[in-house]
């Protein structure tokens, strides 16, 4: 994608009035918050870096564990020295107990329900846009930046203009009133684009590779992970079965398959078989045929509202939604059913692999993000 000098320009153009605004940048070490830094300090910004150090995983555990996770030391110190090439302040917070507690246990528990938790909605809810924004406002900032690919536009969340990297999917747990305190400098720009920007300006982290996709396990140890955590309760085997209830076969852990999973069953049949449910109360995990993996429906809970005073405010809405944060947009209509709890009807087509403990979020028709919630 071409990316000329003017366009690169508009993010570095200095601003007398931003010397009013101290911003403090969650800073992780990578290109993304980093360049982030790098832009608003070339506003005009007064900028502080804060790096939250949380749980990091089974290095927690075992001090000769080989796993090693982002967020590290080695993160930290990029952080550290990002800020030192700015001449700015470095803070780090240990957020490592609220996080263990908010994000792990949560993460964990999840899993033995038979759901499948969604560890950055809470993350950014809780600790990065709550304890880490907390932490910004009392050191005297005025906003809290981050490097997410999203925008707040008139107080409201929206998508960022990446398609491939719709990170305001995880940020829609956000509590409301901490809208009016975030900032998101790279929410019109691609992946690609922003490497280019901070290539130019010198950014000594510029090149380094994207985080891993949970933060705190290493890629490809999640069935490690969660032997360790749960003492290997959910290494448990049971019976595979179909609707009907014919066992097929044994799985070994329910909490290792997957809503839509049709490799690695272990088990033989005429026709391709999918997981369709999973069922931690008789330890089952519960086979089907493709076309049963596709709702025309859903339930929802721990809803939060961003766009409206109050939930009862978007029942009878059309709008679209997610459930899953690579998904696309789905026509649909809401119906509220309590205080906590809505029902959402596809419109235009059915949705294949509604996935409990998932992430919905609901979009207006400009990107605005109305809700979200975990889908029951």
């Amino acid at each position: 994608m071409v990316f000329d000098l003017k366009d690169f320009n508009k993010y570095i153009e200095y601003n007398p009035e931003n010397n009013k605004y101290t911003v403090a940048v969650g800073m992780s070490g990578g290109v993304d918050s980093s360049t982030v830094a790098y832009m608003l300090k070339k506003q005009g910004y007064n900028i502080i870096g804060i790096t939250m150090k949380h749980w990091s995983g089974m290095d927690e555990l075992s001090e000769n564990s080989n796993l090693k996770t982002c967020c590290s030391l080695d993160d930290i110190y990029d952080a550290k020295r990002v800020c030192d090439d700015l001449n700015i302040p470095h803070y780090v917070i240990n957020l490592k107990e609220p996080f263990k507690e908010r994000v792990v246990d949560y993460f964990v528990e999840e899993y033995e329900k038979g759901r499948t938790p969604n560890p950055c909605m809470v993350c950014n809810r809780y600790i990065k846009l709550g304890k880490l924004l907390e932490y910004g406002i009392k050191m005297g900032a005025d906003f809290v930046a981050t490097g997410h690919y999203a925008k707040i536009k008139n107080g409201n969340l929206y998508m960022g203009d990446d398609p491939k990297k719709d990170q305001v999917y995880f940020l829609s747990q956000v509590k409301r009133e901490n809208l009016k305190y975030l900032m998101f400098p790279i929410g019109d720009l691609e992946k690609s684009q922003v490497r280019k920007i901070a290539e130019n300006l010198g950014v000594r982290v510029y090149a380094k590779r994207d985080s891993q996709e949970i933060c705190f396990i290493e890629d490809g140890k999640l069935q490690e992970f969660l032997t360790e955590m749960t003492g290997g309760r959910v290494e448990k085997e049971g019976d595979i079965i179909t609707k009907d209830g014919k066992i097929l076969g044994k799985h070994k852990g329910f909490a290792f398959y997957t809503i839509g999973q049709r490799k690695g069953l272990g088990i033989q049949h005429e026709t391709p078989l999918y997981v369709l449910k999973l069922n931690s109360e008789k330890n089952r995990v519960i086979v089907g045929d493709n076309e049963d993996l596709f709702k025309s429906e859903l339930f929802a809970d721990s809803v939060n509202v961003l766009s409206f005073e109050k939930i009862e405010d978007i029942d009878g809405i059309d709008c679209h939604a997610k459930t899953r944060s690579r998904d696309i947009l789905h026509l649909c209509k809401i119906e509220v059913l309590g205080k906590d709890l809505i029902k959402v009807k596809f419109l235009d087509d059915k949705v294949r692999a509604v996935t409990p403990g998932q992430g919905l979020v609901l979009y207006d028709f400009d990107g605005k993000v109305i809700a979200s919630a975990f889908i029951k």
